[in-house]
């Protein structure tokens, strides 16, 4: 081999052992990068895992709501503060070296609600209405509590969707129902049967058990809860509730439900499905305060049997009002979010 070829030989390993160490950093740079990005990535992927975490705990009314936790080998911080219906969140993802913060300002606002402009609004026509006994349906507005009328915001004790019917509910109930006035037509009540589904699908409690139930408490005055009581639509399947049992929120009733003994409940209550008998018994105080809406269901057969002195359905705005406060049915808009 000549010289030149030997030189040229030696000219090209240097090259290649060149390009082999400009491809050997190239891939200690990839790899340095992409190892970087991961753990980068996982701390956004913790603190929006704070963010998440805390708002679920605010819908369940948790207390205290949680500061922090851990995952996969990450871990995570948030520092909370609410006023009014404005929440401020500042979460911190950490993972390895790696960290990542967010600053998040929300207005927590409140689904839309079936309003009901009496204290029982029935939005199934033709109605087959019927009050026995002496259950009392009162469309004064009394506060939250039930215990005091406030002086203003009374309304129809009974709304209905026609005249035939108005006719029919005086017929049933007469100077059993009171309001302003006792019984009118006022279609402006919402059909509870689109937001169903979605109180069904998140009820706090249910009831699809044939029986007897007693000394049961349904949340608090400050955190509202969706039960849900399912007899079906056979009458001779019922559920019963007696003794002292209290509840707070949303009331969904669907077949023969019975309320008996200190019963009493403060919010919604939706009568869905057909042949429905909401009955307040003889014993005892039961009462619900707030307002109850018969669903649009077409035949919809609703008996409201008292065989008491002391069972009532009173209208309150104040407990609808609170009965709206319901964590799983709020939602939230972004004002601010910086990362």
């Amino acid at each position: 081999m000549g010289r030149a070829s030997l030189l040229m030989v030696m000219g090209l390993g240097m090259v290649f052992a060149i390009i082999g160490m400009n491809m050997h950093g190239t891939t200690n740079f990839l790899v340095a990068a992409e190892t970087g990005y991961a753990k980068y990535s996982m701390a956004r992927n913790m603190a929006r895992m704070a963010v998440h975490t805390t708002l679920r705990a605010y819908d369940r009314n948790l207390s205290p709501i949680p500061s922090g936790g851990s995952l996969n080998g990450g871990s995570y911080t948030v520092v909370s503060k609410e006023s009014g219906d404005t929440l401020w969140l500042t979460a911190q993802g950490l993972y390895a070296d790696s960290s990542y913060t967010m600053h998040v300002k929300l207005l927590r606002t409140t689904k839309p609600f079936p309003s009901v402009n009496a204290a029982i609004g029935i939005r199934a026509t033709p109605v087959n209405f019927s009050l026995t006994g002496k259950a009392q349906v009162d469309g004064h507005n009394y506060d939250s509590s039930g215990t005091t009328p406030v002086g203003s915001g009374d309304v129809a004790g009974v709304a209905t969707m026609k005249g035939s019917d108005s006719a029919t509910v005086k017929s049933a109930g007469g100077t059993n129902i009171l309001g302003v006035p006792p019984v009118k037509v006022d279609t402006s009540t919402i059909d509870p049967l689109a937001f169903l589904s979605e109180y069904k699908s998140n009820a706090d409690y249910v009831y699809n058990t044939s029986g007897v139930y007693n000394s049961i408490a349904w949340g608090t005055p400050s955190s509202p809860v969706i039960v849900y009581c399912n007899a079906g639509d056979d009458t001779t399947f019922s559920i019963k509730f007696t003794g002292n049992v209290v509840g707070y929120g949303i009331l969904v009733v669907r077949g023969n439900v019975q309320f008996n003994g200190n019963f009493s409940f403060f919010g919604l209550v939706v009568v869905d499905g057909f042949n429905t008998v909401v009955q307040l018994g003889a014993a005892g105080t039961p009462q619900i305060v707030g307002g109850l809406i018969v669903a649009g269901n077409a035949g919809a057969s609703v008996t409201l049997k008292g065989t008491g002195t002391t069972g009532k359905v009173k209208y309150s705005s104040d407990a609808l009002v609170k009965a709206k406060n319901i964590g799983k049915l709020q939602y939230y808009s972004i004002l601010e979010w910086y990362e």
